[in-house]
């Protein structure tokens, strides 16, 4: 029974070494820096070309946008005026896709 146990156990830690191996690593950038007025809002982020973000509006719903660089300048939509909006970013830095992490921001 106990062999049976342990050669289970190692099979299970096998797998999950090569499912963990098959997976690109992912580094964490900084979350951008946001603010929001005039019914616009900018971000800023800490990224090298192209940056792909994502914008989680108050209703749920997510718009990516792609940028050459670093900040993204957009029109807040009249139904999220004055609620809280989520943005985060990724790139590309020649080896592997950085991912941000999240901010928060009232679209004014």
């Amino acid at each position: 029974m106990r062999t049976t146990v342990k050669v289970l156990a190692v099979s299970a830690l096998a797998a999950l070494g090569l499912a963990a191996g098959a997976t690109p690593a992912l580094a964490a950038a900084p979350a951008p820096f946001c603010e929001s007025g005039a019914s616009q809002f900018y971000c800023d982020a800490s990224s090298a070309g192209t940056t792909t973000w994502s914008i989680t509006w108050y209703s749920g719903s997510v718009g990516t946008f792609t940028t050459a660089g670093s900040t993204l300048f957009a029109t807040c939509p009249a139904s999220n005026l004055g609620h809280p909006v989520r943005a985060s970013y990724s790139y590309f830095d020649g080896s592997t896709t950085q991912y941000s992490g999240t901010t928060q921001f009232i679209c004014r």
